[in-house]
Order: C-alpha cells, then structure tokens, then sequence
C-alpha cells in the first residue's frame, strides 16, 4: 500500500455512509445503505444482532466499506457479514483501484486491522463472497473482490447468470432448440385459458399486489415442501415490506406479476442495479396452474423485459438447481472464509467441519438424510418420483 490505513468502526449504517462516495465504489446492490440499513433496522434487530461496519481510509480518504455484525448463539459470539439469509453476494464496498491493490501480504495486513477493530468475539464466519465486484460506472471490468483472496479462503459453490448481449430474439436463439419449443407451447397453453399479463410495479401503489400474492404463493410453498413458512416470521416479513418500497442508487427494487384475467398466477420481487438483474424471490400459484409450468414462464417475461430494458446481465444469483442450466451460461465463482478468535471458537467451528461432512454422507443415505431432517423438524424426502413428461416450475433460490 502507497498511505497510511486506519479502520474506524461504526454502528449504523448512516454512519458508515456518511463519508463515502458509493457511486464511485465498487460492490453489488447487496452493500447498498438501502439494503444493509433495511436489514439491520428488521431482520438483524430481531436477531439481537450488532452491526459492525468498517471503514478503511487512506490518508484520511474513505477507500472501503465492509459490513459485518456480530451475532450471539448461546456462549458463541460470531463475526459475520451484515445481511444475513436474505443476501446473496457478500462483499465489501471498494474503491477499484484500492481493491486491486490488496494482494497477498497488503490485504494480511488490512485484515490484521480489521480484525483488531472488532470487539471480542469468537469465530468470524464469512460466506457467500463473490470472487469479483461489479464495478462503479467508467470503470472496464470486473474489480477483484479483496475478501475472496484471504489465507485460507475456501471455494464455496457459486452463482450463476446469463450475458445479455442483444434483444431478447437474439439471446432465446443461444438457447436449446427443445427449450424454446417447450416455452413456445406453455405460452400457447395459457393463452387458451384466458388473457395474460405481465406488469411492473412502477409506484409503491402497485407494489403492494405484488408483495401479497408473493406472500401468499411462497408461504404455500414453503409448507408444501417441508420447510418453516418465513413470511410467518414478522422481522422477515417487515424486511421485505421496506425494501420493497425503497430507494435504491443507480437501479431498483423490482416487482412485478403475472396475471391471467386479473387473477395473480405469478410473482417476483428483486433488483436492478448497475445494469444487473437479481433475480431473488419468485412465487407461483399451484392447483390448475401447475401444469402451465407459470414459473418459467414469469421467468421468460423477466427476461423479456431485462433485455427490452437494456440490461448486460440476467443475474439467478446462488445455487446451482437443475433448471437453471436451461438458460444461464456464466458462473460466479464463491468463497467461504472461516477462523476462531478463542478456545470456544476452535470448538465451534470443529464441530461445525465435523456436522458438514455428516451432511455430504448423508445426502448419499437416504435414511440418514431423513433422520436429520425429523431432528429438525422436516419433513422426510419423498420417493423418487417417476419421469414427468413436462418439467415442474422452477424452485427459487430462497
């Protein structure tokens, strides 16, 4: 490094913002004082957790950002990113050209002041660290995400998107023949039933049709399929409740539904940023719709509409679920970091590696696997079913 680092360690999310530029940073719509301070204010409050969020200066001048917040289970403090379940991309906020100069013994040395900047704590557990940052306008490229390069920083999965490089025409044509003929028929099928239309949600008005049909058709289907239904949790749902209606710089929050004469068959709430779209929660309707595969199809009228908008990137963000094959063709490469700052944390975080590979057994025994899932209150697996001659609507990454 070329000046002299400080780390200053602020409590709130206005705080931390009141010194940068973010427009000329480096990060994802995921470090947006919108969406850090809508977590911490819901969903982190409920949680007991504190925010901690770092600014690195130097010479005096605000380089990075990096938000984390410490958390308490039982006797076990943890050091974790701010944004919880509902973030995909952890990452700090960076200056690029003073994120491209933290390699090798340079980001040792920041991340040895960060780390004394902390209050006590037990384990740090960073996860779901992309490999690069999108980059502030004027900027050519990817920006390295400094976080991803630390001793010790582990692959951990990836996240998926497809290139945007011409009208929606062009991009279907680099799609699989069997797919775009599957897609043509679904479209066919449901016009049959009735008149269909996809709408965005242009003002906080229109928004709220949005939220409660995906409110309805997630927690449905959170229960059908054995898991605890979110929205039930009030921080949770407070959460996307606000950011639903906020403000974001440079983008969106994006919400918008399917309907089939005025009745909503479909929904998704995400966001547009820096000519990307996050593509986070989307709902469908079951019964009679079903066999309409309405899911997929609200995903081609995203699609339609990102790239009629002018968008660079489709963004499916985590996970790597089967159906997302059909149309990514990029990979987001993702890193998980983990350390103890105490004798309790070198415990944790080892019966933690010893849980995970108890998980990569079990999905091979079916029988394990379902006996870890009654201990946590699930619902056992299914039989395998037999080979459908239409595939089922898309799951969602949450």
């Amino acid at each position: 490094m070329t000046g002299a680092l400080t780390v200053t360690l602020h409590r709130d999310a206005a705080a931390a913002f009141a010194g940068l530029n973010p427009t000329a940073m480096a990060g994802y719509a995921f470090q947006t004082q919108a969406w850090l301070g809508c977590y911490a204010e819901t969903i982190g409050r409920a949680a007991g957790e504190e925010p901690l969020l770092l600014v690195v200066a130097e010479d005096g001048v605000a380089r990075m950002l990096v938000p984390l917040a410490l958390s308490k289970r039982g006797l076990v403090r943890t050091v974790a990113f701010l944004g919880g379940r509902v973030t995909d991309y952890n990452a700090p906020l960076a200056d690029p050209a003073f994120a491209a100069r933290l390699a090798g013994p340079a980001m040792e040395g920041l991340w040895h002041a960060i780390r004394a900047a902390l209050p006590p704590h037990d384990v740090l557990h960073l996860t779901r660290m992309p490999a690069t940052l999108d980059p502030p306008a004027g900027v050519a490229g990817p920006v390295p995400n400094p976080f991803a390069r630390l001793p010790g920083a582990r692959p951990a999965g990836q996240a998926q998107g497809l290139s945007l490089t011409g009208s929606y025409e062009t991009v279907c044509a680099s799609f699989k023949t069997s797919f775009n003929a599957r897609q043509r028929r679904s479209w066919r099928k449901l016009r049959d039933r009735g008149t269909v239309a996809f709408t965005v949600a242009e003002t906080p008005d229109a928004m709220e049709p949005v939220l409660s049909a995906l409110r309805s058709m997630k927690s449905r289907r959170w229960l059908e399929t054995g898991n605890p239904d979110a929205f039930a949790d009030p921080a949770f749902r407070a959460f996307y409740d606000r950011i639903a209606l906020a403000t974001l710089p440079e983008g969106r929050v994006h919400g918008d539904l399917m309907r089939i004469d005025d009745v909503p068959i479909a929904a998704h709430l995400g966001l547009v940023h820096r000519g990307r779209f996050y593509y986070l929660m989307l709902g469908w309707e079951a019964g009679e719709w079903r066999a309409f595969a309405t899911g997929r199809l609200m995903l081609d009228a995203m699609l339609r509409w990102t790239c009629e908008q002018g968008l660079t990137t489709f963004d499916f963000t985590v996970g790597d679920e089967p159906y997302k094959q059909d149309w990514v063709d990029t990979d987001l490469p993702l890193f998980a970091y983990e350390a103890a700052a105490s004798a309790r944390g070198w415990a944790t975080l080892s019966a933690e590696a010893a849980r995970r590979g108890l998980r990569r057994r079990a999905k091979r025994i079916v029988w394990l696997r379902n006996a870890i899932r009654r201990l946590n209150g699930r619902q056992p697996l299914a039989p395998p079913a037999a080979p459908r001659e239409r595939p089922t609507a898309p799951e969602t990454p949450r």
